[in-house]
């Protein structure tokens, strides 16, 4: 005799299952850096520097490494396209240091994988959304989308916490598995109807216009680290209200037997994933230097 299952069950593991990959790849990356670091070698393309951070714990830094051995190619951009690049020769250090003084730059050695999978993470996660929101696909397709977008997303976010601190990272996880499950508590529970709230829904949305505008106004113009904390803050405000109006909504949905499959699940747990990743990424921002 088979037993159904709750639609918050089905959501449940599909959220589980995605936040999994995400945790488990970018644990992968971040002992890969170690071993890198510690053997002196490259990893997506990228090396790795020791130091020591407030709490006496070691701190990983990502950088880019220049060719050692003479003659090096030192490189000057114009800034204007991308292909008006002066390329000039040194033979020795005392050269290396006259083009520096003159502005040019060393050419780094390796390929860096990070911008290809940052590209293929993009759109991995726009057919995600277009699949759940727009398109009746099969729940195969959306769930490797899905799927596709979760392990492309791990190796970049272990060098965001490579970038300001590993060890903050792991703190920001612990907060939003802690904030996710009391919001999940909340928002779940019978306590107040935030997803039947018109008023509460508009104001996320224009707050997430708001939040979405200032991010990227950062592109064009200089806004201090302390406006930009500010935001962060906000940010994670928001996406922790976003997650109790998706818990919510959660549970208006699963009062009807006609919502609870598997579809409609992997649609919701892709709503609350959003939320999630968010949060963690407002949260990172506001701990980075």
């Amino acid at each position: 005799m088979l037993i159904e299952t709750s639609l918050l069950f089905k959501t449940l593991i599909i959220l589980s299952g995605q936040l999994g990959i995400i945790v488990a790849v970018c644990f992968y990356c971040l002992k890969r850096a170690r071993i890198a670091y510690e053997t002196n070698t490259s990893f997506m393309g990228l090396y790795f520097r020791g130091a020591v951070n407030m709490k006496r714990k070691l701190d990983l830094i990502p950088y880019r490494k220049p060719k050692e051995t003479f003659p090096k190619n030192m490189l000057y951009h114009s800034g204007k396209k991308d292909d008006e690049i002066k390329t000039e020769i040194a033979n020795n250090q005392d050269e290396v240091i006259e083009w520096l003084k003159k502005g040019y730059k060393h050419e780094f050695i390796g390929t860096d994988y990070l911008w290809p999978i940052g590209i293929f993470w993009f759109i991995c996660l726009f057919g995600t959304s277009a699949a759940t929101s727009f398109f009746d696909l099969s729940i195969l397709i959306k769930a490797t989308l899905f799927t596709a977008t979760s392990i492309s997303f791990g190796p970049l976010l272990a060098f965001i916490m490579l970038e300001m601190d590993e060890n903050d990272g792991f703190t920001a996880l612990k907060i939003v598995l802690a904030v996710t499950l009391m919001t999940g508590f909340i928002g779940y529970g019978d306590f107040y109807s935030f997803s039947e709230n018109s008023s509460f829904g508009y104001i996320l949305l224009i707050s997430l216009f708001g939040l979405i505008i200032f991010n990227f106004a950062r592109f064009f113009m200089e806004i201090s680290r302390p406006k930009v904390r500010i935001s962060a803050i906000f940010g994670a405000v928001l996406f922790s209200l976003f997650l109790l109006y998706d818990f919510d909504y959660l549970e208006k949905q699963s009062m009807s037997a006609v919502n609870n499959s598997w579809s409609n699940a992997l649609d919701i747990a892709f709503i609350l994933y959003l939320d999630i990743i968010n949060l963690l990424l407002e949260i990172l921002e506001y701990m980075g230097e």
